[in-house]
């Protein structure tokens, strides 16, 4: 039989042993807890470098996308215009042709992120005039996700058709006169040889002759002279004759649009732009004052005008002489007003 002493001890041994396991687990839980909290923080920062990641890579794609619109904008415009140009035919529809042309080559370009498990969608949803006539505006719809995450984008954006590292040609003339005898090119000049003149005499127009070898600018560069008074504040002319030099085109309300002019149309009712049209150097000032002082005016929507009401005279206005050769144009008093130049007569 076991001794009170024994069973006392036990107990006191036991209680003993209950009381440090006890305390042990007191002392390993908060080092367990920190760990699951260790666990817990270093998951969550994964999924949190995850998500921005993906995030950045959904908002790299988008930029890219909206950087690239304009370039390949821009492209496509060239790209039509040289078209036209080659071929002399217009485009029936320029909005839509551009809009397609550009579509289809922003849906190879989004292609490139599928295999980086990146979903693009570019819809081109039109192609227009913008306020500014020497720009078009494209309105577009962004559409970027990657897992779960999403990201769209509703832009306008303008595409410029005056940069200097891309010029952009105008097609118009080479329309008007191709079944005339053809405008070739010469540099950064459109050279009509006998084609403009024989345009103009297939319509009944007045000395037409007047415009055989005439030449005008081959690419669209817009005029520094604003307010457009300065071309004949100048001495001598100089402005206009910088102006003329450099092939500048200019603001119009009369003048045809860049979109219109892909379609051959020498008016529209858009805001748009002019330029004006040359005749050849002369040598001799007396013989062209006695036969050729009257003609179609410059201004290129005024040549071109064929609605049956927009052409109409200028008078000669003699810009420069080299020595040898006179330098002129034919200017109605509403542009010589326009550009700040002396009315006929005065």
């Amino acid at each position: 039989m076991i001794s009170n002493e024994k069973m006392s001890g036990k107990k006191i041994m036991n209680d003993k042993g209950y009381v440090m396991s006890l305390t042990s687990f007191l002392l390993i839980l908060p080092v367990f807890l920190m760990l699951l909290v260790f666990i817990n923080m270093t998951v969550g920062q994964a999924d949190l470098q995850q998500s921005v990641l993906t995030s950045e890579d959904v908002l790299g794609v988008t930029k890219d996308l909206e950087t690239n619109i304009p370039r390949i904008g821009r492209e496509v415009i060239k790209d039509k215009s040289e078209e036209v140009i080659k071929s002399g035919i217009p485009l029936s529809d320029s909005r839509k042709s551009i809009r397609d042309e550009i579509q289809s080559r922003m849906d190879i370009w989004c292609s490139r992120y599928n295999y980086e498990g990146i979903r693009t969608d570019c819809d081109i949803l039109y192609v227009d005039n913008s306020q500014d006539p020497f720009q078009i505006e494209v309105k577009s719809k962004i559409k970027v996700e990657k897992g779960e995450l999403k990201h769209q984008e509703n832009l306008t954006q303008n595409i410029s058709l005056i940069n200097d590292s891309f010029p952009i040609m105008d097609p118009l003339p080479f329309v008007k006169c191709r079944e005339h005898g053809g405008a070739t090119i010469r540099g950064n000049r459109i050279f009509y040889g006998y084609s403009l003149s024989n345009y103009l005499e297939s319509r009944g127009i007045n000395n037409s002759e007047a415009y055989e070898n005439a030449t005008s600018p081959l690419y669209i560069r817009k005029c520094p002279y604003d307010p457009y008074e300065l071309h004949g504040s100048s001495q001598d002319l100089m402005n206009l004759k910088n102006c003329l030099d450099n092939g500048f085109y200019h603001e119009s309300s009369d003048g045809s649009c860049f979109l219109c002019r892909l379609e051959g149309k020498g008016v529209c009712p858009h805001y748009g732009m002019e330029t004006f049209i040359l005749p050849a150097p002369s040598e001799n000032l007396s013989y062209l004052n006695n036969s050729s002082a009257t003609a179609t005016s410059a201004p290129d929507h005024v040549i071109f005008d064929d609605t049956g009401h927009g052409t109409y005279p200028g008078h000669m206005i003699v810009y420069f002489n080299n020595g040898t050769h006179y330098f002129y144009l034919y200017l109605d008093d509403s542009h010589r007003k326009k550009y700040g130049l002396p009315l006929f007569g005065d």
